[in-house]
């Protein structure tokens, strides 16, 4: 299944960025397009420019460029490596509208085409020059000072393409015709743009070198928000986890979740190509102007152009990068991203004007570009989103207060952040936003206010969220209703949970459930109380929770980011008829940091009793003996360190935005022994951590190590049974070929690792590569033990392990040797499915167990 966050991301794009120019008469203009003459195909980042001048531009996603100038200009140079230089005689004084096509080169003699010479690093000037600017990064990039700070702007919409009379007169739209009121024309492409959403935040970033820390503190945010489909925070994170800060002097540069290579990584020389295209002079600076592009089209590399400045310090002025149309990126058809670095002056007065020392180069244009669609080829059927970012009152070297460095996390938003008025970012915002811009926030005000919209917004929330708003209750989620499994056969439930409307800070959420085959009924009620100023369920919590619950459930079942009673998932293979009915009272009390850190208290009391096949038998000297439950009662802590931590954040599951950070997590569980409350005294440990590696262009690669202990004797249902899947489902933290109930422990470790290649064998192949299919290994190796005491038999008396019809026992220690999983992987299969071969490795004598599976996700 799709986690939701993507499932709210296909909801969510159903936009485009456009700006519109203005031409004075006085001004030679020349506007238009370069295409391909042989496949006419449009042609992005070729070089343009008036001869005899420095002013240039180069083209952009769809092949267009503009240009205007006063100087007295007659001719148009268009170059392209790899293809003949051309020149268009132009109209002074007038607009000047060309399409341009540009041939490739070649020397032509008798129809044989003799091509230019195999491309080598060696004796290559560019390659040259770009190792010297790999030398010099460490004393060029920002953070090289000791200090600086920035107030900044930052803007990010998405805008719906190509509006044309047939999408205005499309049923679809037919109640709500009213927003295409705010629809506005893009003066360059001539095509109909409707804005449709806004995100714009107002922040001051603060850097310090020595110790090492930047703290960013956003001031101001808005969000546009139809109907509350998607929560704003989420949004706010999921765009921004697509839209990470860029920085091509980090070697690995992250974008849309994905890692590029940098093309002045160290490694840049073994990915890119590069050519020295010619010497400019740009604001009294000579520059080298360099077009790089990568050796294999499918890598994760850019294309495109960057200036180099002309002197010995190498640094980088201007680059301006986009993507091939054959990498494997999904839902992106073009990527444009131009950033400007210019001399400033230390003091915060704005650029220098003169060669002192007292200046730096810093970053002071940021614009990311990326047009989104299901094809490649129709561009009528796109969303443009566009991500701008303007940097004010630069500060380099100006000592900072320690007490700026002190806040939790790398990022802090101001508690009123989101409730900033009108006249605040009037004021502070850098640049005014257009009218179409305004409009954004206007339209979805009216939508919010439309009564066919606001039912349309719960049927949305049922689909992708699983629950409908009913008052001041959420009925849902609705892919529990019904299920079912060999013991309750039939199960019903019906559920939810109070919402906003009802209180902002207490919340009750429950369900019943019934089940024709065992004839019992279930239940859960829980009660939240919110401490904190954030939302109740927002991040960060600071709650408060008690909890009851009388429910069956699989021993070892732990599925992420679905509910175990969905109904998709109610068909499994083998035998399934082992599960333990339990009845749990529990309080918690759960706090929340922004700097990543968060622990719980927990007290809670379960009852188990046996369900279906299982017996809770043991053996006394002359007889077998059985027990009707056991009881335990355990008060636990839970310590969780999660820097950076991105996530989005639905109504039933937080879905985590991959990054680089790790995660750590550590937990510990005293069993506590006393009439009528618990049996068994016990200690529990168990440490987690988890990290991504991003490789790229070999793509990135997911570790998780864990490890557990647990000091005590226990019977076999308060040992920690290993997490398994018996579900067609591939689950990435499960053993997809282990039977539930397989194997217990009370000493264990673990290794799970997986590697997404992203395409880079597929891409390579001349068919398949059209496919954009990915591949995908993982190994799961398991370590497990169990001491003497918890081995079941007469003298300690604990419960026997399960067994069949034919005696033979089902649950096993891991003595011999470690548990062994393999798979290998399709994913991107269609955009959204994955498909893997699973391979058991060893324990393959056991009772109904699979040597090899085929699994979905």
């Amino acid at each position: 299944m799709l986690p939701k966050y993507k499932l709210q991301t296909i909801l969510f794009f159903g936009f485009l960025f456009s700006a519109y120019f203005t031409f004075g008469q006085s001004l030679t203009i020349v506007q238009g397009q370069v295409k391909d003459a042989k496949t006419k195909e449009n042609m992005l980042f070729v070089n343009v420019q008036f001869d005899q001048t420095a002013i240039g531009t180069t083209s952009d996603l769809d092949g267009k460029f503009y240009l205007e100038t006063k100087e007295v200009v007659s001719k148009l140079t268009v170059s392209y490596i790899g293809y003949k230089t051309k020149q268009v005689t132009l109209k002074r004084g007038q607009v000047n509208d060309v399409t341009v096509e540009l041939e490739e080169e070649g020397v032509t003699i008798n129809e044989v085409v003799v091509k230019a010479q195999k491309y080598t690093n060696k004796g290559n000037p560019a390659v040259d020059l770009i190792r010297k600017v790999v030398e010099h990064k460490d004393i060029n990039r920002k953070e090289a000072h000791t200090y600086y700070s920035y107030n900044k702007h930052e803007k990010m919409e998405f805008s719906l393409n190509n509006v044309t009379d047939k999408m205005r007169n499309n049923f679809i739209f037919k109640r709500v015709k009213f927003i295409f009121e705010y629809a506005d024309t893009n003066a360059e492409t001539g095509m109909v743009y409707l804005p449709v959403f806004l995100r714009e935040n107002i922040s001051d970033v603060y850097y310090r070198k020595n110790p090492n820390s930047k703290k960013e503190y956003v001031r101001a945010e808005r969000i546009t928000n139809a109907g509350d489909v998607l929560n704003s925070m989420g949004i706010s994170n999921m765009t921004s986890n697509m839209y990470q800060e860029i920085d091509f002097y980090d070697n690995t540069v992250m974008l849309l979740t994905n890692g590029f290579v940098s093309p002045i990584s160290p490694i840049a020389t073994n990915i890119y190509r590069f050519y020295i295209q010619d010497t400019t002079i740009v604001n009294g600076k000579s520059l080298i102007h360099l077009f790089f592009a990568p050796r294999t089209k499918t890598d994760f590399a850019f294309t495109g152009n960057m200036w180099v400045a002309n002197d010995s310090t190498y640094a980088l002025h201007r680059i301006d990068a986009g993507i091939s149309k054959d990498i494997n990126l999904n839902w992106v058809r073009e990527l444009h991203i131009t950033q400007e670095y210019d001399w400033v002056d230390k003091s915060g007065k704005g650029l220098a004007t003169d060669g002192s020392d007292q200046r730096a180069l810093m970053l002071t244009k940021d614009n990311i570009i990326i047009d989104f669609g299901i094809s490649q080829k129709d561009s009528t059927r796109s969303v443009l989103g566009r991500k701008s970012t303007s940097y004010q009152h630069i500060k380099v070297d100006e000592p900072l207060e320690d007490s700026l460095f002190n806040v939790a996390g790398s990022v802090y938003r101001a508690p009123d952040a989101l409730k900033k008025p009108e006249d605040f970012w009037s004021t502070h915002r850098h640049i005014p936003l257009t009218e179409s811009e305004m409009g954004v926030y206007q339209m979805v005000d009216s939508l919010n206010n439309f009564r066919p919209f606001k039912r349309f917004v719960s049927i949305a929330r049922l689909l992708f969220e699983g629950y409908t708003p009913i008052g001041g209750f959420n009925l849902g989620p609705a892919n529990t209703f019904y299920s079912f499994n060999p013991i309750e056969g039939f199960r019903l439930r019906v559920g939810g949970r109070t919402n906003m409307k009802f209180d902002e800070r207490f919340m009750m959420e429950g369900y019943g459930a019934y089940g024709f085959g065992d004839k019992k009924l279930k239940g859960y009620l829980a009660l939240r109380y919110n401490f904190g100023s954030a939302e109740l369920m927002r991040f960060p919590y600071n709650q408060l929770k008690l909890w009851y619950v009388d429910d069956i459930r699989i021993p070892g079942q732990e599925l992420q980011f679905i509910q175990e009673d969905n109904i998709f998932l109610s068909i499994k293979r083998g035998v399934n008829n082992k599960m333990l009915y339990t009845k749990t009272l529990g309080i918690e009390y759960l706090k929340e940091h922004e700097n990543g850190f968060s622990f719980s208290l927990t007290a809670k009391k379960v009852r188990q009793s046996p369900a279906g096949a299982l017996l809770f038998d043991y053996d006394s000297i002359n007889e077998r003996l059985y027990k009707s439950e056991v009881k335990s009662a355990e008060l636990g802590l839970m310590l969780r360190y999660a820097p950076n931590e991105k996530f989005y954040e639905g109504s039933t599951y937080r879905t985590p935005l991959l990054n680089k950070h790790p995660i750590f997590e550590l937990r510990y569980a005293a069993g506590l022994k006393s009439p009528n409350v618990g049996e068994y005294s016990y200690h529990s440990l168990q440490l987690k951590v988890k990290k991504v590696f991003y490789m790229p262009p070999f793509g990135y690669s997911e570790l998780g190590i864990e490890g557990g202990r647990i000091f005590g004797q226990v019977p076999y249902t308060l040992l920690t049974a290993h997490r398994a899947n018996q579900t067609y489902a591939y689950q990435l933290e499960s053993y997809n070929l282990m039977n539930f109930l397989e194997f217990v422990s009370d000493k264990y470790a673990s290794i799970n690792y997986q590697h997404n290649f992203q395409g880079v064998f597929f891409g390579r192949m001349p068919v398949i590569k059209k496919f954009k299919w990915r591949e995908v290994i993982t190994v799961k190796s398991l370590w497990g033990g169990l001491d003497d005491q918890n081995m079941p038999d007469v003298s300690n008396q604990l419960l026997r392990f399960p067994v069949d019809e034919n005696g033979r026992v089902l649950t096993h220690s891991l003595e011999r040797k470690p548990y062994i999983e393999t798979s290998v992987g399709i994913s991107n299969i269609f955009r959204v499915l994955r498909i893997d071969y699973v391979r058991r490795i060893n324990y393959t004598d056991l009772p109904n167990v699979s040597k090899w599976g085929i699994r979905a996700g």
